[in-house]
């Protein structure tokens, strides 16, 4: 390609760039809503760019960054979507923190950071420096990291299928209903779905090789994992048993290492049971059905009445409390608009679901990679259904497993041929 060549393909984005910063450097004097509109119109030109580019993975991507603003502004106008009580605090949290860097205080309270609320304040705070001391700052940060989600599902389908499979994984996930919802309110699900997938496309190229880059994003998700949501440290160790055991058939020392670091982690989980959810002192079936009924209130509980007395109750009540984890609220649990919503999309979380086994087919020749989704996937959904008796918070939970399961459902779906034949007349 010769330098003029190559000076015309980057001139128009060069161009977008520059207007972008040239733009953004207004925004810090706008309201929110002339901001939102700058926004609006930014992310439409560079649809467009893209588009005509024929980078159809910025023309997604930014395609549904413009529906996650869109649906904040419809819904801070007319009220649709209902909000989260935490969210008032993370809101507050990051407001105070933009004070303080608007004062010069640019490291802000470091210590604070190793907390859950400190940890959301600081990822949030730049969004509230930008666009104004409004909910509406946290919201559009929330919307621009469940991008991150569907980029991570993009990377994880190119490991095994094309560019035009991957996108479409991509799409399907970040237009997924419950997860567009939840990507823009503030709380911290989405966060969280980010560093578990994070974590899992690191595990991804540890199966090839381990380097320092991606040793460095791995501590830095169980640090976040460890301040976001503790108890997802045990998906942490079980990702990583599953890759010391595929490695060591090449390097049978893996094993000693795999041993070292994820038994302790387990065994920490196991002892102090109580610590990490506030129930009983070590695992044990009392404590788990205290820990699920101790979640189990408001309108949207079910399976009231079932216990866990012993391990094998557990063992056999898990595939119906696998069946309402995934796919509730059923339809004759549908008592408004909202539900209405998610219901739909348990439904079509179900149809996905068939889409799965052809997946795994398919993946058969990557027996490693297959193995190391389904070991997130099984072992998430499995633990969670198991102390989840609310369907609302089973909604919350679920997104962090349900983009690898539509992952492997596309790719299932990826090579079907639809033949119609139309009647002669």
């Amino acid at each position: 390609m010769s330098n003029a060549t190559l000076a015309t393909r980057l001139r128009p984005r060069i161009s977008l760039i520059v207007a972008a910063l040239g733009t953004a450097t207004v925004f810090v004097f706008l309201p929110p809503y002339p901001t939102l509109l700058l926004i609006t119109i930014i992310t439409a030109g560079i649809i467009a760019l893209a588009f005509r580019l024929k980078n159809y993975v910025l023309t997604v991507f930014s395609g549904a960054f413009l529906v996650r603003i869109a649906l904040i502004t419809v819904d801070a106008t007319v009220g649709i979507l209902p909000t989260p009580p935490i969210s008032s605090g993370h809101n507050r949290n990051a407001i105070e923190l933009a004070i303080a860097w608007s004062h010069g205080q640019i490291l802000g309270p470091l210590t604070e950071i190793i907390t859950m609320r400190g940890l959301m304040a600081h990822l949030l705070a730049p969004f509230y420096v930008v666009i104004g001391q409004t909910p509406i700052s946290g919201r559009v940060g929330i919307s621009f990291f469940s991008l991150l989600v569907g980029y991570l599902i993009f990377q994880l389908a190119r490991r095994v299928s094309d560019r035009r499979t991957s996108l479409i994984a991509a799409t399907v996930v970040l237009f997924w209903p419950t997860i567009l919802a939840r990507s823009v309110v503030i709380q911290r699900e989405i966060v969280i779905v980010v560093v578990l997938i994070g974590f899992l496309w690191t595990s991804v190229q540890w199966l090839d090789t381990i380097s320092l880059p991606t040793v460095t994003i791995g501590i830095l998700t169980i640090f976040a994992i460890l301040i976001l949501r503790k108890e997802n440290l045990f998906l942490i160790a079980v990702m990583i048993g599953f890759v010391g055991l595929a490695k060591s058939r090449e390097k049978p020392h893996y094993i000693a290492g795999t041993v070292l670091f994820s038994t302790p982690i387990l065994a920490y989980f196991t002892l102090n049971f109580g610590q990490f959810t506030g129930f009983g002192t070590t695992l044990s079936p009392e404590a788990i059905n205290a820990f699920a009924y101790g979640r189990a209130h408001g309108d949207a509980v079910y399976l009231v009445g079932l216990h866990y007395d012993t391990w094998l109750d557990i063992i056999l009540y898990a595939p119906i409390k696998v069946l309402y984890f995934l796919y509730t609220p059923f339809p004759w649990q549908i008592r408004g608009v909202t539900e209405l919503l998610v219901g739909g999309s348990a439904i079509a979380l179900l149809a996905a679901t068939t889409g799965v086994r052809r997946g795994m087919g398919m993946l058969q020749n990557k027996p490693y990679y297959l193995g190391l989704l389904l070991s997130y996937l099984l072992t998430g959904v499995v633990t969670y259904s198991i102390i989840e008796m609310n369907y609302g918070a089973a909604v919350r939970r679920r997104i962090q497993f349900v983009p690898i399961l539509l992952l492997i459902a596309v790719i299932g779906l990826s090579n079907i041929e639809l033949n119609v034949h139309w009647p002669d007349k």
